[in-house]
């Protein structure tokens, strides 16, 4: 197991500077409203053929590195932004700030609530014969420092579609999922290759749970 960096708090996303800090360079200048449960967040850096690239900086055609099948080319991108004004965010809306090592990031980064993230896990394997588990990223707080936090400004969300769905690397082993161009369903992963489904929110919570215990266990 990899290890993390307690001193590197989350939390310090709370204050403007430290928000800015990490995400000085971003633009944010519109606001939408589509869902972001496939998008990421400016800033996070991920595996592309050409290094570690940040995701606002890629375009259709741009090799990314998945978890399934090597390269693949990115087919889309679409940008949008999360609000994040005078009026107070929904817990619901609010992003998750993940210290460095939380998730084999590199670096600090957030992840939105809906986003899907491939874990592994004992249970999971116990219970499905496979140890990997995408979970929605909201099952993830308290995991490790991860904690929800207030953005002090509007976040840019960058969306990348693929010709499947895929997993990719995100600011080191983080593993992410991005949809697929055609609006295939997640259930398209389900197959003798990958036998990934997207858990529920209760069942997620109890691998993320089993986590926990695991890392008190030492």
């Amino acid at each position: 197991m990899f290890g993390f960096n307690t001193a590197k708090r989350a939390d310090r996303w709370e204050e403007p500077e430290g928000f800015e800090s990490v995400f000085a360079t971003q633009g944010f200048s519109t606001v939408s409203n589509i869902s972001h449960s496939d998008g990421i967040v400016a800033g996070t850096r991920i595996a592309t053929a050409m290094g570690w690239r940040p995701v606002e900086a890629m375009a259709a055609g741009d090799m990314v590195m998945t978890f399934d099948h090597g390269m693949r080319p990115v087919r889309a991108v679409h940008r949008s932004h999360l609000f994040a004004g005078r009026a107070k965010l929904p817990r619901s809306m609010m992003p998750l700030a993940v210290p460095e090592g939380a998730l084999g990031n590199a670096s600090p980064m957030l992840l939105l609530p809906e986003q899907n993230v491939l874990v592994e896990s004992d249970l999971a394997e116990a219970v499905f014969g496979d140890p990997f588990a995408l979970i929605p990223a909201a099952a993830l707080e308290g995991y490790r420092g991860i904690t929800r936090i207030t953005p002090h400004q509007r976040i840019e969300i960058i969306t990348l579609q693929f010709d499947e769905d895929e997993v990719i690397y995100a600011n080191g082993t983080g593993m992410i999922h991005c949809a697929s161009v055609h609006g295939t369903s997640i259930s398209a992963m389900i197959d003798e290759v990958t036998g990934y489904v997207v858990l529920p929110m209760d069942m997620a919570q109890q691998i993320v749970a089993q986590m926990i215990k695991v890392d008190a266990l030492g």
